[in-house]
């Protein structure tokens, strides 16, 4: 077991690569992710952020996963590969974490609780996600991390302010995680006897230093985004898209209220148990740090729990990897009160593990259908067609509807604060390849009209004929582009027609015989027709 526990960032380390290199295709997918790789695409066109490409979030990740995909080029596994990228981050959050919770409480301590965590479900499917939050949380940790570990003073306020630069060019969600942690400082100032307070010049010049050097990347980072003429746009998508007032949990004033009265009785409590151990630890300063690492992960959770209007699995990530070894000491001070060795608690986790991972079977491919999805519009479209979907799936193609159809943007059109053009955006600017999902029903009831499905979700401009006898048929409101008849038998393509124009929606087309008849957009037509030799 000394084996063991000396070695046991190693062992746990490959552990969890094993697990987060399965993940790669064995956690579902997230609407999120291709939102975040169409965006990483859009940079990669040298437009204008955030106005040739909707997004709501701090640009930092995008713009440091954009030479990866262009190395990548046009794939339909590009999100396997993205994901992969992302292990090596999410890894990195575990061992900056396990170094944490090393010196706040000890190796064994850190080691089971981060384990625990690891099997944790929506930790273990979120991490290693293809997402801004996964670079945000590598960035928070880090600066704790920077703060615990690294004992030159100036040298420590100038990693802590870099990370936390790096944190908030990733999510304004730093913001919260910053006040919270704030509010831990001055409880933990206020807690420490006199002698051992640190003093107030050096508290002074540290909080400065940080403060210019996260100003420092939060400034490089804007004035990217405003040499290529962006700024205007992030302004209006970043704060002006996210701040909708009486939505989500904010739309119910009590259940807000009742949720604050919960977590201010909670934030009393815990604070008067943390002040006694901070007062009478042998070593003040020790218990003050653990109390400011632990109380500022609780305090944000408690606080996102009470007044955060979207509460969302990944709000989690920066925050339960720091939580985790308070919670692994907690547990090993249990075992040991009631005699269980340290050898039977981890027997015990390893049963554990093998049921978790047999259920959940991580080592399934559940980028699957995704994948054929992705195939499936890259075969039949080309970088100069647009399309209609809800949050970027389509990756590689301009989309019609700038606002992805997110909450905000539903609630948005939903409240006419934000005009629904989708149905003439699709008409005016040619979109012959449509996703359903998420549209709002008026709309999908429109072009259904105008649609057919096609392969793998995927809808296409077209119609469905029925049966017709021979001669000419005229068609009309159809998305203009251009156009080919499938004379079927059963769902067998039996003959493809030529092509026929329909440059202002209407036209005519020959059937040469009686039968049942499909109108496909020409591409789409053309690979099916294709597919099925």
């Amino acid at each position: 077991m000394k084996w063991i526990t000396r070695h046991g960032i190693a062992i746990l380390a490959m552990l969890y690569v094993a697990l987060r290199l399965l993940l790669v295709r064995g956690a579902a997918l997230d609407s999120d992710e291709p939102q975040h790789l169409h965006v990483v695409w859009a940079w990669t066109q040298h437009g204008v952020p955030y106005r040739d490409a909707f997004d709501n979030h701090m640009p930092l990740f995008h713009m440091l996963c954009a030479p990866l995909l262009t190395l990548l080029g046009e794939r339909a596994d590009i999100l396997d590969c993205m994901r992969l990228a992302m292990v090596p981050l999410a890894v990195a959050a575990f061992v900056l974490a396990w170094r944490v919770g090393r010196a706040l409480w000890g190796a064994s301590a850190a080691s089971f609780g981060l384990a625990l965590l690891a099997l944790e479900p929506t930790y273990e499917r979120m991490a290693g996600q293809f997402r801004a939050d996964t670079l945000w949380a590598l960035a928070w940790i880090a600066a704790m991390a920077a703060l615990v570990l690294v004992r030159r003073p100036m040298l420590r306020a100038l990693l802590v302010g870099l990370a936390v630069g790096v944190a908030m060019a990733s999510s304004l969600k730093t913001l919260p995680l910053l006040g919270t942690a704030l509010v831990m400082v001055a409880f933990v100032l206020v807690c420490l006897p006199k002698q051992a307070r640190p003093r107030w010049w050096s508290l002074a010049g540290g909080l400065a230093i940080g403060a210019a050097a996260a100003t420092a990347v939060m400034a490089s980072v804007v004035a990217i985004v405003a040499s290529r003429g962006g700024l205007a746009d992030m302004h209006n998508a970043v704060l002006g898209h996210n701040m909708l007032p009486g939505f989500g949990r904010d739309a119910n004033t009590t259940q807000l209220v009742l949720r604050c009265f919960e977590a201010g009785i909670v934030a009393i409590v815990a604070g008067f148990f943390g002040w006694r151990r901070i007062r009478h630890c042998p070593d003040p300063r020790l218990a003050a740090l653990r109390w400011f690492v632990a109380g500022s992960c609780g305090l944000f959770a408690i606080s996102l729990y009470a007044a955060w209007p979207l509460l969302t699995s990944q709000d989690y990530l920066p925050v339960l990897p720091l939580f985790a070894p308070w919670l692994g000491a907690l547990l090993l001070r249990g075992f040991a009160r009631l005699r269980v060795s340290l050898v039977h608690a981890w027997i015990g986790y390893a049963v554990l593990a093998a049921i978790v991972l047999i259920a959940r079977a991580p080592w399934h491919d559940r980028l699957h259908d995704y994948r054929e999805q992705l195939a499936t519009v890259l075969a039949i479209t080309t970088p100069v067609d647009a399309v209609m979907d809800a949050k970027g799936e389509s990756i590689y193609r301009r989309r019609v509807f700038h606002p992805v159809l997110e909450m905000v943007t539903q609630e948005r059109l939903r409240r006419g604060l934000l005009a629904d053009t989708i149905v003439t955006d699709i008409q005016s600017r040619g979109a012959h390849v449509l996703h359903p999902e998420r549209l709002p029903e008026s709309d999908a009831r429109a072009l259904r009209a105008n649609f057919i499905p096609y392969a793998n979700g995927e809808w296409v401009a077209g119609r469905e004929l029925g049966e017709r006898v021979a001669g000419s048929l005229p068609v009309a409101a159809l998305i203009p582009g251009c156009y080919r008849w499938l004379r079927l038998e059963g769902e067998h393509i039996a003959q493809p027609g030529p092509e026929t124009r329909f440059d202002s929606g209407d036209g005519k087309i020959t059937l040469p015989r009686a039968g049942r008849y499909r109108l496909m957009w020409c591409p789409a037509a053309m690979q099916a027709w294709t597919r099925q030799q």
